[in-house]
Formats: C-alpha cells, sequence, structure tokens
C-alpha cells in the first residue's frame, strides 16, 4: 500500500495507543449518545478482546490530498464510508478553552456544523492533536471562515479553526498535538471574536458536544464509535435532540411561514416530514419542524 508524504509524517508522529479503561469511561456517560455508543462497543467488544487497537488504522481511508475543499469529497466519486468506525480520543489537546457561544445546529435557515468558543482576539489556538495542515485559506474580510486552517489526524478525523486573526502555519506543515497554529480573531462571517471548530471524519460534519465536555474541556470517552446513519441525520440535523415537535396547519400557512416561526428552513421542514416543497398544505395537518 503507498502512503502519501503527509500520511508518514503524521504516521512519525503517533505512538502506541490502546483501549484501557475504554468501557469504564464509557459508562460514567449519562447522555444517550453515550448510551449507544457502549451498547455498540460492547457488541463490538470481541473484536477488541485479543488484539489492541491500532491507531494507525485511519491512516489511509483517504484516497486523495488536496486544499480545495473542507469537505474532502466534495465532487468526487469512489469514495467509501465505513458504515462504523472507532476512532482514537487519546491524545487530545483543547484547541482553546473557552465558553460556548454557539453550539452545532440549525441556525435559521442553514446549518452551523461547528461549534463558537469564545476568546479574545489574538488568543493561542492549539492543535487537536498531531497531524497535518491541508487547508491554509482566507475566505475573505466578510465572508465564510475568514482565515481559517484545516489539519488531518492520524486517527482519520480532520479538524478546522475558522475566524483566525493570523496563522502560523503553512500547507502541508506538520503540527503536533498542543502547538500554536493560529491565533483567535474576528474574520470571515463573524459578529465577535470566536473560534468556530469543526470536527469532520470523511467531510461528514460530527456534532462536537457528542465528543467534548465543554465544562472539563477533555474527549467524553477515550474511543468514539462513529455511525454513519446517525452522523449523517446530525448533519442534516434530523437526529433530534428531544421529543419531536409539530405545527397544526391554520388557514394561510405555506411552508415559508412555518420555517421563519419556528427559525428553520424549508428543506429541512421538507425532509422530516418527507414531502415536496410544492406540496399543498391541507389546514390541521400536521407538520413537524423539530
Amino acid at each position: 500500500m503507498f502512503l502519501s508524504v503527509p500520511t508518514m509524517l503524521l504516521a512519525d508522529s503517533l505512538t502506541d495507543v490502546h483501549r484501557r479503561r475504554h468501557l469504564q469511561v464509557m459508562r460514567e456517560q449519562p447522555d444517550a449518545v453515550a448510551i449507544q455508543n457502549l451498547a455498540d462497543s460492547l457488541a463490538h467488544r470481541d473484536d477488541f478482546a485479543e488484539e489492541e487497537y491500532d491507531p494507525y488504522a485511519n491512516l489511509d481511508i483517504y484516497a486523495d490530498w488536496d486544499d480545495v475543499s473542507v469537505d474532502p469529497l466534495r465532487g468526487k466519486t469512489g469514495w467509501v464510508i465505513p458504515d462504523s468506525q472507532m476512532i482514537s480520543f487519546r491524545g487530545y489537546v483543547m484547541p482553546i478553552r473557552g465558553k460556548v457561544n454557539s453550539p452545532y445546529g440549525w441556525r435559521r435557515v442553514r446549518m452551523h456544523k461547528g461549534v463558537d468558543l469564545k476568546l479574545v482576539t489574538g488568543d493561542s489556538v492549539r492543535a487537536a492533536w498531531d497531524g497535518c495542515v491541508r487547508i491554509r485559506k482566507n475566505q475573505g474580510r466578510r465572508k465564510g471562515y475568514g482565515l481559517y486552517l484545516v489539519v488531518r489526524h492520524p486517527n482519520g478525523l480532520e479538524t478546522g479553526y475558522g475566524h483566525l486573526s493570523k496563522q502560523l502555519v503553512n500547507k502541508n506543515d506538520s503540527v503536533k498535538a498542543g502547538q500554536v497554529i493560529g491565533l483567535g480573531g474576528n474574520t470571515g462571517r463573524s459578529s465577535g471574536p470566536h473560534l468556530h471548530l469543526e470536527f469532520r471524519f470523511m467531510g461528514i460534519a460530527l456534532d462536537p458536544a457528542e465528543l467534548i465536555d465543554f465544562n472539563t474541556f477533555e474527549p467524553k470517552q477515550t474511543h468514539y464509535l462513529f455511525r454513519r446513519k446517525h452522523a449523517e441525520l446530525v448533519q442534516e440535523g434530523l437526529a433530534g435532540d428531544g421529543e419531536a415537535a409539530y405545527h397544526r396547519v391554520r388557514k394561510g400557512d405555506t411552508l415559508g411561514a412555518i420555517a421563519r416561526k419556528y427559525h428553520t428552513s424549508v428543506e429541512r421542514l421538507c425532509r422530516l416530514n418527507k414531502i415536496s416543497a410544492r406540496k399543498t398544505l391541507r389546514i390541521g395537518q400536521r407538520i413537524r419542524y423539530k
């Protein structure tokens, strides 16, 4: 198997990782996601009973290396995203210890695919794990991420760091966990100084709240079981965060009006209710918006 230069750089800096205390740590988590991960891990316990978890296991999941898109699969074919994948969180360093200003989830008509952490312009932003810088770009003064970086890690994850005031590393640079890679700022589409932090696996944006305890700034578990179906629903805002909620259609209601009322989008309403945007609503019909 041929490994790219960035992949070999990652491998050189990687230390052995084992799964000691994995189940114990997962049992200590009360949230539903942790319970599901525990159940899935128990179901796969025999897979790890006879051999130690291989920290290099995810090094070769990416077919190529480019600096074009935050989602490396965008516009490409032939990629296979696994139904499930164990991802090591050992060695994680919190990029910035800041209060959550805005969580992952829907913002009116668009999906916010990361978490916003409060900081002061000029604060040090650190690499979450050892890795290699895949993207170093500037999306403009008032657009998108502004100054941002994307780092690919040996565990298969990629982390994104947006709205920086300064980038301190270049494309293809090898970085260490905890290394200062940028300075916090307010560039791009931003209403105040903060770090927009993303975690992605093969382009799928994961909910940071499922991964990190933002009170302790530590991973919720030493290993996270990526489940494709769950992750894709979360990314589309369809996984739900509690009981489903419905709107009863009244005279004059439209999908657009309902979407505005509940700060969501017509597209999401259509997906939740499995209907077309052209569908004629009936008075009394229930439309799910959450």
